[in-house]
């Protein structure tokens, strides 16, 4: 039966990739533009260009050089000779020639003006733009003695370029070459540089980042493509000013990444701006790029009938700008009666159009016609058109064949896209060879990347609903192992499929009696969803890391982190070069030559060396940051799990999608699983109901939902309860809503709401604390007490609101609302005693502490805190469910005295990463992470803790929701006194301790209310929390 387009086949289709890293597949010949070639040797001195850069010139054939400016790898201006011509032939050939078409494709120039070179020669200057990235170029025809030369380049190069005509036509001699004086076309171009003023190495910076954004976006790093758009952006925008229009195309790309990140305040914001710029733009694609891009951020949120009616906008926009015999095009018959199959690598002569597509913009429109059809499938499928779905993907497929486009990528996309309509079709054995076919198409272009892991996963749900559990199995192990080796993480619906798999085949040994069998296939089970991985954990994760590429604090760890990119980035180039000699080996399909070629042998060794490259930076990474592995996603073998251990103590994880779940339990070196019915809605709906019967607005809770904390318990932990028995300590890893509830207030059996202090709570049976994940708890347990500070504790409090005029210049535009919130965080009166009563119980210094206007992100910064074993935060904390327009969770601070905005009154998450701790725990005791029903705030909070952990940190005690200060202080001075006298227990012991005090003197002395988990439950510890205990030494004097 057919059905829509469910979540875990929209993954596949719904990140949004930026044409341009498509289009900028089909390169033009290198004489078509400045661009053509890359410097190898050193050349003639042709002195300084404008912005003083020493350039050369490297003789490139009969008549024509390259000149090298800076640190461009790439020429800098050209010049080539046109053959013997008079004066009078100037202005044609400057608009009517072969070489101004060529110029044409990359380049919008104005009309011809005349001047004058190398005293007095007479010529003609062009002021060009560069279509794709905006920046300013100047084209010259000049006549030397009877001959005319072509001249092209960056608009610092004109001097450059003149001297080299010099060369070129005798006019000067080599070796005064460096040596020419300014020329009239200098002087006429002079305002022109002063007004854009900018270096040849600018525009190769600007030109790296933009292919490392395009390689981050291909293999859907949105983050690492963010922070690439992001940097080149500024280059434009320092150069050619912040309202230039040409500057569109960067801030579109940057949008897009954003909106895949899920940001979608952010990405409106600057789609809004680009709005305003995109009919300026020398690049003619950039309005229907901005219909495209729009319909893409619409779909990221599915919105999918706002998002068709975009592509129908975008669709002829794009046509319009493409000829005629591009859009009529229609596949070459081949010699068996069969069209040409995208991406076949078919004969040359089905390139007819190649000529048309030297032309950037012709190109660029292309490309953006086809994915507008191919997503205008996706849409229509979605929305449950099937047959004008398939009528729009046979559209884009038939398109691209005619026009000689055979890309590996967009081959990939087009396969993903059929299998998933497929799949929505319900036909999962056609789906599932499609997506083979993208499997392999992805390799050859993406080689060992995110987009051919998910795809792995993507077929494997598709053999496994065909009945194929065999095949799914194989498929599955190959898909989670290159997640594994790229340590990163996927969405829990894309490894749902394949934890159905292992259990599957789990069950199956069990019941034919291995029980080693069973066992090992569990073990992979449980090791996959490891790999289960929210989309705010990943943003954060990402931040995390490359925020470490710009270290100040080690630049030992920066150089580590872009090493690792580096090694990373040649070898797919070098995966990328051998598909491309076996196409030109294999054209069309036809037999390749026998044996090895030369060219082959030589590839593959350095394909060897490559990946020994990336290995050694890989551990030379882990030696310049041995907490590397806090931050990113790893998997932890379940026996270093069970190596972690502690005697009557066991480890749960637990995994969610949204069609289910499962909660997996080892101790006693074995395995347990449980699955989880009704996945995330149900989980959600439950925490809802227990933190709705937690939170008041008035400060006095409402009657706790006894059954929800109970139907909780069974749902994670009812179906482990046997493998449970004897446990006297609990480390869990939750996942989605989950991470919003302490597991203390779990019921284990029926609870009597009128007298919650008899409650059979988890709490009553074992010590908890939660970790993020698996490979936290291994690494955290590693270090765990041993901490070499001696100064017990430092304090951070008393933070000063920041006005409303600050919070808006930090959330402008559409962020009026986060502006209001951040402006009008309450004081926390109890903070100061909160700290004054912690300091007293651990013996610290009046002057470990930063209070008042002095406590800012900046101080926090700057204070050496490696010597503190606590730290204690008795601030607001703000995630980014608090507030939509913060990117990242970030512990609120006062703002740096006559600050004109309120950026300095937030410590990031990022931020923290670039602290230096040695600290057993980190107390954050205002902080709430249930946001709206606990949708995604704990997930944030967890990423929190992750920052900490790489900083140094060995454990995080927070609140999950707005507590009374008074209980939280009396809470908080209990836990610091019990952890004080018996360290070697631990923060979570000590916590619990204080937490079974106030349920047991409820009604005795103190009120019976208090036996309400909003008043005893609010705190719960993220981390390991052992201590060790103190010396006589740091006891009696602090400050030693």
């Amino acid at each position: 039966m057919a059905r829509s387009i469910g979540v875990s086949v929209m993954r596949g289709l719904l990140v949004a990739f930026a044409v341009a890293a498509l289009a900028g597949c089909a390169v033009p010949p290198p004489d078509s533009y400045v661009s053509g070639g890359k410097k190898d040797v050193a050349g003639l001195a042709l002195g300084k260009n404008a912005t003083g850069e020493a350039c050369t010139q490297q003789q490139s054939g009969d008549g024509a050089a390259d000149v090298y400016c800076g640190t461009w790898q790439q020429p800098s201006a050209r010049v080539r000779s046109a053959g013997p011509a008079g004066a009078d032939a100037l202005i044609g050939l400057a608009t009517a020639s072969a070489w101004r078409q060529g110029l044409n494709d990359r380049y919008n120039c104005g009309t011809p003006s005349r001047s004058s070179i190398l005293g007095g020669e007479p010529a003609v200057l062009m002021n060009c733009t560069q279509r794709l990235g905006g920046w300013p170029h100047v084209a010259m025809v000049a006549t030397v003695g009877g001959s005319a030369w072509y001249a092209d380049g960056v608009l610092p190069a004109l001097p450059v370029m003149e001297r080299a005509i010099g060369v070129l036509s005798g006019r000067v001699r080599a070796e005064a070459a460096s040596q020419s004086q300014t020329s009239a076309a200098d002087a006429q171009l002079a305002s022109r540089l002063a007004a854009q003023a900018f270096s040849s190495g600018d525009v190769g910076a600007y030109e790296q980042l933009m292919k490392e954004a395009a390689r981050a976006n291909q293999a859907e790093n949105f983050a690492g493509a963010e922070d690439a758009y992001r940097a080149a952006l500024a280059l434009q925008q320092k150069a050619l000013g912040p309202n230039d229009p040409n500057t569109v195309s960067t801030l579109l790309n940057l949008a897009l990444q954003i909106s895949n990140q899920g940001r979608w305040s952010e990405a409106d914001a600057l789609f809004a701006r680009a709005d305003q710029l995109a009919a300026g733009a020398a690049d003619g694609t950039q309005q229907a790029r901005l219909l495209h891009y729009e319909a893409l951020h619409a779909l990221n949120q599915g919105k999918r009938t706002e998002a068709l009616a975009l592509l129908d906008r975008a669709e002829p926009a794009y046509a319009a700008l493409l000829p005629p015999e591009v859009l009529k095009a229609r596949p070459v018959q081949l010699a068996r009666g069969t069209i040409n199959r995208l991406g076949s690598g078919g004969p040359a002569d089905m390139l007819g159009n190649r000529n048309l597509l030297t032309d950037v913009s012709t190109r660029s429109a292309l490309m953006g016609l086809i994915e507008v059809r191919r997503y205008r499938a996706i849409v229509l499928r979605g929305l449950d058109r099937p047959a004008e779905s398939e009528q729009a993907l046979a559209s884009a497929r038939t398109l691209a064949a005619a026009n000689g486009l055979s890309q590996p990528v967009l081959r990939a996309r087009m396969d993903r896209t059929a299998a998933a309509i497929d799949a929505a079709g319900g036909d999962p054995t056609k789906a599932a060879a499609a997506y083979g076919a993208a499997v392999s198409a992805f390799s050859n272009a993406l080689p060992d990347s995110r987009p051919v892991a998910e795809t792995e996963l993507l077929r494997a749900g598709q053999l496994l609903q065909s009945g194929q559990a065999g095949p799914a199995l194989a498929v599955c192990q190959r898909g989670v192992g290159l997640l594994r080796q790229l340590k990163i993480g996927t969405e829990a619906t894309l490894l749902d499929p394949c934890l159905d798999v292992f259990a599957q085949a789990a069950q199956a040994r069990s019941k034919a009696g291995d029980k080693a069998g069973e066992q090992a296939l569990l073990v992979q089970m449980f090791e996959a969803s490891q790999l289960s991985q929210g989309g705010v954990t990943s943003q954060q994760i990402a931040q995390a890391t490359a925020r470490l590429s710009e270290n100040a604090r080690d630049p030992r760890v920066a150089e580590a982190v872009r090493a690792r990119q580096d090694a990373t980035n040649k070898l797919a180039d070098l995966y990328r070069e051998r598909d491309r000699l076996d196409q030109q080996r294999n054209p069309g399909g036809a037999a390749a030559p026998e044996g090895p070629a030369p060219e082959s042998a030589a590839l593959d060794k350095r394909i060897t060396e490559a990946q020994a490259a990336v290995a050694n930076a890989d551990a030379a990474l882990q030696a310049a940051a041995p907490n590397f592995g806090q931050l990113v996603q790893q998997v932890a073998p379940a026996s270093a799990i069970e190596a972690s251990l502690r005697p009557n103590e066991g480890f749960v994880s637990i995994t969610l999608s949204d069609a289910g779940g499962w909660s997996f339990l080892l101790r006693n070196d074995k395995v347990t699983v449980s699955h989880i019915d009704g996945g995330t809605p149900r989980m959600a709906e439950l925490v809802k109901r227990i933190r709705g019967s937690i939170e008041s607005d008035t400060g006095i809770p409402p009657r706790f939902d006894v059954a929800a904390a109970q139907q909780l318990y069974m749902a994670t932990l009812g179906g482990l309860s046997g493998a449970m028995g004897g446990m006297q300590s609990l480390v869990v890893a939750p996942a989605g809503p989950l991470l919003s509830v302490p597991f203390e207030l779990l019921l284990t059996g029926p609870g009597d709401a009128s007298n919650l202090a008899a409650a059979p709570w988890l709490l009553r049976k074992m010590v908890i604390s939660h970790v993020p994940a698996a490979a936290n708890f291994v690494s955290l347990r590693k270090i765990a007490g041993g901490s070499r500070a001696q100064r017990p504790w430092f304090g951070f409090g008393d933070f000063h609101p920041v006005t409303l005029a600050q919070a808006r210049k930090t959330y402008a535009g559409g962020c009026s609302d986060s502006a209001a919130l951040f402006a009008g965080l309450p004081p926390l009166p109890f903070a100061t005693r909160e700290l004054e009563a912690a300091r007293a119980l651990l013996g610290a210094s009046p002057t470990d502490e930063l209070l008042g206007s002095a406590f800012t992100a900046a101080a926090v910064l700057k204070t050496p805190l490696k010597n503190y074993r606590i730290l204690h935060f008795a601030t607001h904390a703000l995630l980014p469910t608090d507030l939509h327009c913060q990117t990242e969770s970030a512990i609120v601070t006062s703002a740096p005295p006559g600050a004109p905005d309120a950026s300095g009154a937030l410590l990031t998450a990022s931020q923290v990463v670039g602290l230096d701790l040695d600290a057993d725990a980190v107390i954050l005791s205002a902080c709430n992470s249930g946001g709206p029903g606990g949708g995604t705030a704990g997930e944030s909070l967890s990423g929190l803790a992750r920052s900490f952990f790489y900083a140094g940190a060995r454990a995080l005690l927070v609140t999950h929701w707005s507590v009374n200060d008074q209980a939280a202080a009396y809470l908080v001075a209990d836990t610091l006194r019990r952890y004080r006298q018996s360290p070697t227990s631990g923060m979570a012991a000590a916590l619990r301790d204080a937490q079974l005090g106030m349920l047991d003197d409820a009604g005795k002395g103190l009120p019976a209310e208090i036996a309400h988990p909003f008043y005893w439950a609010p705190f719960a510890l993220i981390g390991d929390g052992t201590g060790k205990k103190l010396t006589a030494q740091a006891a009696t004097n602090p400050k030693s």
